[in-house]
């Protein structure tokens, strides 16, 4: 049989001319980040790296390249053989899949650890570029092998096909791999290790006014990268800025040996064992050439704001082989706001390059990595002693002489910081934003039904009005044009409007500059001990058609 004989056409639909660079840059996203359309994956990594399995891999990849490709095979054709690393350990497994590229077009195929194909509950699917100048067409064609099962075909019809074709119309941007210092399966491994050990008991009990499922799984992903990147060393370590101090506790608790100093306590400390409150200590850090941690090993931190630019000069002060990690979030200089140098980048990118070179200055070899945190600054910064750099002595009259010509007076902020999340605004202009938005969403007809069973036995249906999505720049019209409430109380909070309603997530659900109202959902938390039916449910008390739910399916208070 034909190669081409093996495939049913399942999608096709003209599209305009595609560069060969454009349409590498769409398959290299399908092939090195398959975590972009498949929400099981986490990553990928080379399967060829096993060597106890090359020589047979190579022999069935030949085979799978010759019953799914026609003609001979030539420099264009290249094979892959890749394990994909589940993003949810009990849900899924790891699986395998061979991936075929050619010129305009690419085949996967899903195969055991043997490299045989494998049928049980996925097929293989090839995507095709079809240019036909004569004829002024540019095809898209997606084909699968004969046995499609009903979720694949769903998947791929929804989502891959859907999202192929917005990538083709984009212009593709390219952005730096994630978690390229420490080894993915490893890191996917202690995250989910680190989430079932503690998630539960933090987010059940947690203290703060921050989210508690945002706060707990960013420090876990924090804990699992430090973890993956000290390896099995216990390393000894100082978290400057240490805020919940959530950090120190996941670290100290898993054999780690640190404290973290924060100018002001937090609540949560206290919840803490005792062990772990006695190495947070309340203190504030004013940076100068006489501070350094000596005997520590690494220097950490996250979001650390004015302290950023001071930790690659405190890891260099501390000692010859201390190291340093560093999140950086706000930028600051050593005494002040930091003003972008080159204008041709963000203030954010050329703020990163600013605290690398400051690294450099220091003696250190500056990695960069992105972590996978729910974060919108994921960039991380790793210093490591640059062996090829002068000795110590010579590092730190560098350091000490760069410092001196470049720092003033810097200002510790002040113990007790003013909350600006919107939060602290007053209820009533709080209360006046949420109806008011509430009522422009509800002026667009958008009918939901949802079937139930009456206590009787009788089925019955309940209709519920969603509303329509607006932009948040039509919200803000509409606000305006409503004279009673005072938007100038939003201007000196952080995130403005868009964290106001971020804010009250149980009636809205805000994503890329857009907000309609949440849909009343029965889903309980992830985690048994996690608190609900904690407070009254809004839709119930003031949406015009109540609550979508019934009080036993919902997980807000009914009264």
């Amino acid at each position: 049989m034909m190669a081409s004989e093996f495939w049913n056409q399942l999608c096709q639909i003209q599209v305009g001319a595609i560069s060969r660079d454009h349409w590498n840059a769409v398959v290299s996203i399908l092939i090195e980040k398959p975590q972009s359309v498949d929400k099981r994956a986490a990553g990928q990594v080379n399967a060829h790296e096993n060597h106890h399995e090359k020589s047979k891999i190579d022999i069935n990849l030949s085979k799978l390249s010759s019953e799914y490709c026609t003609g001979e095979r030539t420099d264009e054709r290249k094979i892959l053989f890749q394990k994909l690393i589940t993003r949810k350990p009990k849900k899924f497994c790891d699986w395998y899949r061979v991936v075929i590229q050619e010129a305009f077009s690419v085949v996967f195929i899903p195969v055991t650890s043997e490299a045989i194909e494998d049928t049980s509950t996925t097929v293989a699917y090839k995507i095709s570029y079809l240019d036909k100048p004569d004829e002024l067409q540019h095809n898209l064609v997606l084909e699968v092998r004969p046995g499609l099962g009903v979720k694949q075909e769903h998947w791929l019809t929804s989502l891959l096909w859907t999202t192929i074709q917005k990538w083709l119309k984009d212009e593709i941007i390219g952005s730096a791999s994630s978690l390229r210092l420490v080894d993915l399966e490893k890191y996917c491994s202690e995250y989910e290790r680190l989430k079932n050990k503690y998630a539960g008991d933090l987010v059940a009990n947690w203290s703060e006014t921050s989210d508690p499922e945002k706060s707990v799984h960013e420090d876990i992903g924090i804990a699992a990268y430090l973890s993956c990147l000290w390896g099995e060393q216990k390393v000894s370590f100082v978290d400057l800025g240490c805020g919940n101090g959530l950090l120190v506790f996941l670290l100290n608790s898993e054999g780690h040996k640190g404290r973290g100093l924060d100018l002001r306590r937090r609540k949560i400390w206290s919840t803490f064992p005792e062990d772990i409150q006695a190495c947070l200590l309340e203190q504030a850090i004013v940076p100068s050439l006489d501070t350094s941690f000596p005997g520590v090993q690494w220097i950490l931190g996250n979001h650390s704001d004015e302290l950023t630019p001071w930790i690659p000069v405190f890891a260099c002060l501390s000692g010859a082989s201390t190291q340093y990690w560093v999140l950086p979030c706000c930028p600051f200089t050593f005494t002040a706001k930091y003003q972008r140098k080159n204008g041709s980048v963000s203030v954010f990118r050329d703020y990163l390059d600013h605290v690398t070179q400051l690294g450099k200055i220091a003696g250190f070899q500056v990695d960069e990595d992105r972590m996978r945190i729910p974060s919108t600054k994921r960039i991380c910064l790793v210093g490591t002693p640059d062996q090829t750099c002068q000795d110590y002595e010579t590092r730190k009259k560098t350091v000490l002489d760069y410092v001196s010509s470049q720092m003033k007076n810097f200002v510790p902020r002040e113990k007790v910081e003013r909350v600006r999340n919107c939060t602290q605004i007053g209820s009533d202009i709080i209360q006046a934003i949420v109806k008011c938005v509430v009522k422009v969403c509800l002026e667009t007809e958008n009918l939901m039904q949802k079937d139930f069973q009456e206590d009787g036995g009788s089925n019955t249906s309940r209709t519920w009005n969603a509303g329509g999505e607006l932009t948040l720049h039509t919200v803000i019209t509409h606000l305006q044009a409503d004279k009673s409430i005072d938007l100038s109380r939003l201007k000196s909070e952080c995130g403005g409007l868009q964290t106001l309603l971020k804010n009250n997530h149980s009636i809205f659900h805000v994503e890329k500059g857009r907000v309609k109202l949440r849909v009343p959902s029965s889903a309980k938390p992830m985690y048994a001990a996690a608190k609900i039916k904690r407070r009254p449910c809004w839709f119930h008390e003031n949406h015009p058609d109540g609550c979508l739910l019934q009080d036993a399916d919902c997980t807000w208070i009914h009264t």
